[in-house]
């Protein structure tokens, strides 16, 4: 499953604009979240992890309806360390009455680099994260660590086959129950692709279709003997935009 509307993408340059020269965080919009965590990079580290909206909470929520309409129970959650992702896994958990279930933040699920530039985000550790009150697994030993990622510029082959490792390792440490990966539109493309055999080449109508899967867009994957297959459809999640109001212009 994608992540939520993030903040970055709904109201650009934020950071500019809701933090004072102390660090300190305002609220500028009622779709922004009401606080944030503080940092030890500062709030500079918001600029390539962003969190989601209160727009994208909701969205995370109110995508379990999907899952509690098809009867799915989710067993075991892996997550991509962005802060957007966790806060999607956890909205979701909440919104499944799962949250007892801990979050295993995997490095792994991260986009490709080519998407990111030269520098991974600077991302709040598992224990920073428990302390704002993420359930996080802090036992779990990732499958890709961040230091595997770090400076490695990796083609879109590579990124195929780590999406494949990540997910298929994940899937074969549980011999029970299902599995829900919470990363970015990429990841569900590319590891949906790969778990079911489908080989792709780096051309602009493949990244088009990896970039074009929706906030808290999701597909099933299920296993049907030694491979795996595309699932069922679930009902989806669309709505509209919302512009600025500038209330001036009616004056």
């Amino acid at each position: 499953m994608r992540h939520g509307e993030r903040a970055d993408n709904a109201f650009g340059d934020w950071t500019s604009h809701c933090f004072d020269k102390n660090g300190n965080y305002f609220q500028m919009d009622l779709n922004m979240p009401e606080t944030v965590p503080k940092r030890s990079g500062g709030y500079n580290a918001y600029l390539k992890d962003s969190p989601l909206t209160k727009i994208g909470i909701f969205q995370a929520q109110l995508t379990t309806e999907a899952f509690k309409k098809a009867q799915i129970n989710v067993s075991h959650v892996y997550c991509s360390p962005s802060l957007r992702c966790i806060q999607t896994c956890h909205a979701f958990l909440e919104g499944c009455g799962k949250n007892d279930l801990k979050i295993k933040i995997e490095p792994g699920l991260y986009v490709w680099w080519a998407f990111f530039g030269d520098s991974l985000p600077e991302w709040l550790t598992p224990e920073e994260l428990t302390t704002w009150g993420y359930n996080i697994d802090l036992e779990y030993q990732p499958i890709i660590s961040i230091d595997a990622l770090v400076g490695k510029k990796e083609t879109y082959a590579e990124y195929c086959s780590r999406s494949l490792v990540v997910s298929t390792e994940a899937m074969n440490a549980h011999s029970q129950g299902n599995v829900l990966f919470v990363a970015h539109g990429c990841t569900v493309a590319v590891c949906s692709w790969e778990l079911t055999g489908k080989k792709t080449e780096l051309t602009q109508e493949t990244l088009d279709v990896a970039v074009e899967v929706p906030y808290c867009g999701f597909i099933e994957v299920s296993q049907c003997g030694d491979k795996w297959k595309k699932g069922r459809p679930f009902l989806r999640l669309s709505h509209t935009s919302n512009p600025v109001f500038d209330y001036s212009r009616l004056f």
